[in-house]
């Protein structure tokens, strides 16, 4: 799948490739930068995401966080979960293989049968958090259901229209999520024997922190991958950033998954 490398080293917090759908967007790069033996890279996304939290200081006085600052905070976590990743090569590449069964098999089945004479504008439609949807209903019906695999797509299918309909996101065809979902489990399933529930989990949470364009507007992202990811790869700065830009009750949540830490 070709497409314009700006969407794999997107710094803004958007994505509308119609050329990869999405599929691409940060974590290829994210990736790359893991498994630099130099570690300048990475430091350069800390002092990029160090720069853009002191810039989003709002004024005396003003209530709420802004986006920018919400967004650097969602940042500075990012950065610390490919630091993390450039510690544990064997998740990076469990990451690469999912990746790339996104980019691969499951646009392919996506484009036969929904993409019609226009390809290019039905992965447009992708680009609003569906890969991220996806990734964190996956992680949690692979939990739900550990002992029942059979049922997992249905529910990830089903989670996925909720999610997107309780955050008033675009609504896309039952059939189209489910035809992903189908084609992204079979290959999942078999990872399970060889890297276990908790890696798979893991693995698909990291790239939906990766590949989501804005995890300050994705509450699945929040949630589904931000909280659980917090206990292993998060620095207690980025921890803190979080709980100043992200509503109480989220903060609470943090706290007591954390064991009050």
């Amino acid at each position: 799948m070709t497409h314009p490398k700006s969407c794999e080293r997107a710094k803004q917090h958007q994505c509308r490739c119609s050329d990869c759908g999405g599929a691409q967007h940060r974590w290829p790069h994210g990736v790359t930068l893991a498994r630099d033996p130099s570690p300048a890279g990475r430091q350069e996304a800390r002092e990029r995401s160090e720069l853009a939290w002191r810039k989003t200081q709002p004024p005396k006085g003003r209530r709420g966080p802004s986006k920018p600052r919400q967004a650097a905070a969602t940042d500075s976590a990012t950065v610390d979960l490919i630091d993390w990743l450039a510690e544990n090569p064997s998740t990076i590449e469990h990451i690469q293989e999912v990746g790339d069964l996104l980019t691969g098999p499951v646009i392919k089945e996506l484009d036969k049968r929904f993409g019609g004479s226009s390809p290019r504008e039905a992965r447009r439609r992708l680009t609003e958090h569906f890969w991220c949807d996806l990734l964190v209903a996956m992680a949690e019906g692979i939990e739900k259901f550990s002992k029942a695999m059979d049922q997992v797509p249905e529910y990830v299918t089903a989670i996925i229209l909720k999610s997107r309909k309780d955050e008033g996101r675009s609504p896309l065809l039952e059939a189209l999520v489910a035809l992903a979902v189908r084609t992204a489990w079979e290959p999942i399933k078999c990872m399970i024997r060889t890297t276990g529930v908790e890696e798979l989990q893991r693995t698909c949470r990291i790239l939906a922190a990766l590949i989501c364009p804005a995890p300050e507007d994705h509450t699945a992202v929040q949630n589904g991958a931000l909280l659980p990811l917090a206990k292993e790869g998060m620095l207690e700065i980025s921890k803190k950033r979080l709980e100043q830009v992200f509503p109480a009750d989220w903060v609470r949540r943090l706290r007591d998954d954390l064991g009050g830490a």
